[in-house]
């Protein structure tokens, strides 16, 4: 399976990366084949169990799915393990193909498509095992693991010490990391000095304080509040806590930092993936994958740039016939700006176009100050399959950010947002396989499209409400089709600076620009081919269906789908129309 389930919505999760492998398993007796049922609850046991931190963040009973919880363990980050992983997939897919669809339940034949898919996109990276990273500002393996390892639960106590041993395990990861980064660097793949400084930095910030350390504040935080804790075990467990931060976690960073300084100078490509000799090639099936969108770079390429003009139309459109529209953009405010008032308000204002949901719990944190920096603006932590009662909303209140703005970001993380598309998924109780497989396109597409749906329910003017939305939708565009120039078309620094000058942005942020997109090819494009994606598919609904059409009926459709590539969805869509008509 290519990589672990998206555990944080807006940056991505802890990832296994995939290696490639040119041999292949010779067998010479197929196995006697087992129930579809069966297959797929292997397949989701042994994926849900490659480390404790993808287990612990998919299963809060995973003895009720059957599953042991082995030791604690981050997984392997080896060339073997990543040429294991790769003929794991093709033994899946193997398997998979002795299966007839047509002899399926409706759910399992959609899971037989989703995995189709998904395992033919893994093997494909095989061929590209240098390219891959996994570092990176601000979606790295060293960026979310302090997230993640944050909150970690702690619902028995055997859950402490399974984390305290965690802690002891980064050491040999991240030097595990650092060899891949080194083996990188002797075949000509390392990063620019520029990014590794980025990632440098990164760590630095994490690890400065090491007495106020965010993994000692929070450990000692959720001791405290744990019931049945004696007052000498929870001394205990707090030094316990931190000599391992102190002497694990830290030294790991240090090891990091100390690796790629060693390393810079190494790198013999200076712009992006297209300069390497397969770079295309690879940033083309990257983009495919993390989109959910068969379309190829041009295709994208072409899709954003009409969205951009569209939405650049809109916005000069309006200003020409309305000549108050200025005066209005630089003085809207929005209905509700503190972060619990906005998610109830939204919770109620969407029950028109959007089905109903269960009530669950969100807790809205704010991000340690040793993260600030380096971290989006808000985040969704997805919570255990069986266990998505429990939501938690992180909000970066950095103060390059405006909180006074945070309305549409709630909208994007809340409702009906990351939050709202999980519980609503999880509550149709959909096979677990499904809630691992990480089509990010799907994810990301569907909180910027309600994003954008967002502007309807601010009490702004119609007029108003086009320009934010256009605005918005512009943006996201223009960061895209940055990505695809810089990776697919080689810009240099000079040619991101005259893109983004003929759009009033200076040169200065256009450099900034450069390198967050330069360190982590494709980041935005499943934001903006995931929303036009989605709009393709409402325009095809609405086109199909005339005056039967609802967004209630569409938004429902799109849900009940759940993480899916979209070539997938089209095919159920027509189905979908030709039941609506």
């Amino acid at each position: 399976m290519k990589g672990l389930k998206k555990f944080v919505a807006c940056m991505l999760c802890l990832t296994m990366m995939i290696a490639g492998c040119s041999c292949r398993l010779k067998t010479t007796k197929e196995a006697p084949l087992k129930s579809f049922a069966e297959f797929i609850n292997e397949i989701f046991q042994t994926e849900v169990s490659t480390d404790t931190i993808s287990l612990h963040y998919s299963l809060s009973n995973p003895e009720s799915y059957g599953i042991k919880e082995p030791e604690a363990s981050l997984g392997d980050y080896s060339l073997d393990k990543m040429n294991e992983e790769i003929l794991q997939a093709e033994n899946y897919l193997s398997t998979l193909k002795r299966y007839d669809p047509a002899n399926l339940t409706a759910e399992e034949q959609l899971i037989y498509d989703i995995l189709s898919v998904t395992l033919e996109n893994t093997i494909k990276t095989g061929d590209y095992l240098y390219y891959q990273e996994t570092l990176g500002p601000t979606t790295g393996i060293q960026a979310q693991l302090p997230i993640l390892l944050a909150e970690y639960s702690f619902s028995k106590e055997s859950d402490i010490i399974t984390y305290l041993n965690l802690l002891n395990c980064i050491g040999t990861y991240f030097e595990q990391i650092c060899e891949f980064e080194r083996q990188k660097s002797e075949n000509g793949f390392f990063m620019s000095d520029e990014v590794a400084d980025m990632i440098i930095r990164q760590c630095s910030d994490f690890i400065k304080d090491s007495e106020n350390n965010l993994l000692i504040e929070c450990f000692n935080e959720k001791i405290a509040s744990f019931e049945g804790l004696s007052a000498e075990a929870m001394v205990s467990y707090a030094e316990q806590n931190e000599k391992a931060v102190k002497e694990s976690v830290i030294p790991a960073y240090e090891n990091l930092i100390n690796t790629l300084e060693v390393l810079k100078g190494t790198a013999t490509n200076q712009i992006g993936l297209c300069g390497f000799s397969e770079g295309k090639e690879y940033y083309e099936l990257m983009c495919q994958i993390s989109t959910g969108s068969k379309k190829t770079i041009k295709e994208m390429k072409t899709a954003l740039s009409n969205t951009l003009n569209s939405s650049i139309l809109t916005m000069t459109t309006i200003q020409i016939q309305n000549p108050t529209i200025t005066t209005q953009i630089n003085n809207f405010k929005f209905p509700k700006t503190e972060p619990y008032e906005i998610l109830t308000y939204l919770k109620d204002a969407i029950k028109d176009d959007f089905p109903s949901i269960d009530d669950v719990n969100c807790s809205v944190r704010y991000v340690h100050e040793s993260l600030r920096e380096h971290l989006s603006p808000a985040m969704y932590l997805v919570p255990p399959i069986d266990s998505y009662q429990e939501n938690f909303i992180y909000i970066n209140n950095n103060p390059v950010y405006d909180m006074s703005e945070i309305f549409p970001t709630i909208a994007h993380e809340g409702y009906p947002g990351h939050l709202y598309q999980n519980v609503y998924f999880r509550s149709q109780n959909p096979h677990p396989l499904r809630n691992l497989i990480n089509i990010t396109g799907y994810d990301e597409g569907w909180a910027t499209y309600v994003e954008a749906y967002s502007y309807s329910l601010a009490g702004f003017t119609k007029d108003l409400e086009s320009m934010l939305v256009s605005n918005m939708v512009a943006l996201h565009c223009l960061y895209s089709l940055t990505d695809i120039g810089i990776h697919y078309e080689g810009w240099t620094k000079s040619d991101t600076a005259e893109f983004w000058n003929v759009y009033g942005v200076s040169s200065d942020i256009a450099e900034e620009i450069y390198y967050t997109i330069l360190s982590e090819p494709g980041i935005y494009l499943p934001y903006s081919i995931g929303y036009i994606e989605i709009m393709e598919l409402q325009n095809k609904a609405k086109n199909a269906l005339g005056e039967k059409f609802t967004l209630m009926d569409f938004h429902e459709f799109l849900l009940k789908m759940g993480p899916c590539p979209y070539s997938i969805i089209n095919e159920y869509m027509d189905e979908w129309i030709r039941s609506q008509k």
